[in-house]
């Protein structure tokens, strides 16, 4: 048994599972960051592979984290999700992830009246429509990713007159469902803006840019976060996003990313499941992060 889950069950501690994957053993930053805070208040936090032989009851509460690869182990990431949540709590919660994996949720919340990147949704089995080729080729700049994904895994960027046939796109996605949406040149040129949710407040934000030449803000691939202070009116905008995501206001933790165009914020995706907390970059996050754990205990 991994020694993160080696629990003493003659102590009265209370234990939570911070759930990180084998690539990351030791858990990101903000993790680290939030475990004084734990331990100052009586809870023993053990950072968790997914993964590894472990017998979760022992731990009072289980929190989802950096579990970076849960979308290349799909199937045996969802089956662990399900047992696990049978036997001790969990947050964010199973329905709040099994919505939030698939990335076809931006339609509905599209539906809702929120802003997001002029976006075809192409299921692996169905052709793309005529009309939707013609949307597509009036863009000047192309993004195409899957419909489970994280950390820009197989996302490519294209020019119109580069754009691969629909058959073509569904071999380079092996039959899974994908997007193709309109790129947001604002993300080169401003940047994208993470807002950070805590217990369904908002906490802080952080900005982020990509590497020059590329588009990918991740760090992964060069990008870089810096501490931000939004304005009253990006603020309220996001209020709104969080507001009309059912999700957000019964999770421990949200991340609403989007890019400012014309003056109005464009949602890039509600991450609900593993996304980076910045919990350094945020003035007492770690503390308030750690506060509504064991409010949540």
């Amino acid at each position: 048994m991994d020694g993160a889950c080696a629990g003493d069950p003659s102590r009265k501690m209370k234990r939570v599972a911070l759930i990180t994957y084998a690539g990351l053993l030791d858990g990101g930053e903000s993790e680290r960051l939030v475990l004084p805070y734990l331990a100052a208040a009586g809870v023993e936090a053990s950072i968790v592979d997914w993964s590894a032989a472990c017998d979760f009851t022992q731990f009072n509460l289980v929190i989802l984290r950096t579990c970076w690869d849960y979308h290349l182990r799909g199937t045996e990431f969802t089956g662990w999700l399900q047992r696990t949540a049978q036997t001790v709590p969990m947050l964010n919660d199973v329905e709040t992830v099994l919505w939030n994996r698939n990335k076809f949720y931006l339609r509905e919340l599209q539906a809702l009246g929120i802003r997001i990147a002029p976006t075809v949704f192409v299921r692996g089995s169905e052709a793309i429509q005529a009309e939707e080729w013609r949307q597509i080729r009036s863009w000047k700049k192309i993004v195409v990713k899957p419909a489970v994904s994280a950390t820009a895994h197989k996302t490519w960027p294209f020019e119109s007159a580069t754009l691969p046939s629909g058959d073509e796109l569904k071999n380079k996605m092996q039959g899974e469902p994908f997007l193709v949406q309109q790129f947001i040149p604002e993300i080169e040129t401003q940047g994208e803006i993470s807002f950070i949710y805590i217990d369904g407040a908002y906490s802080h934000a952080v900005l982020k840019r990509p590497a020059a030449g590329d588009f990918r803000v991740q760090k992964d691939f060069g990008g870089s976060a810096e501490s931000f202070v939004p304005s009253a009116a990006q603020i309220e905008q996001a209020q709104a996003i969080a507001a009309a995501v059912k999700h957000v206001g019964d999770s421990l933790y949200c991340r609403i990313d989007a890019v400012e165009k014309d003056g109005k914020l464009v949602l890039m995706e509600v991450e609900l499941i593993e996304p980076e907390l910045f919990l350094g970059l945020g003035d007492g996050a770690a503390e308030r992060f750690a506060i509504a754990i064991v409010r949540r205990m």
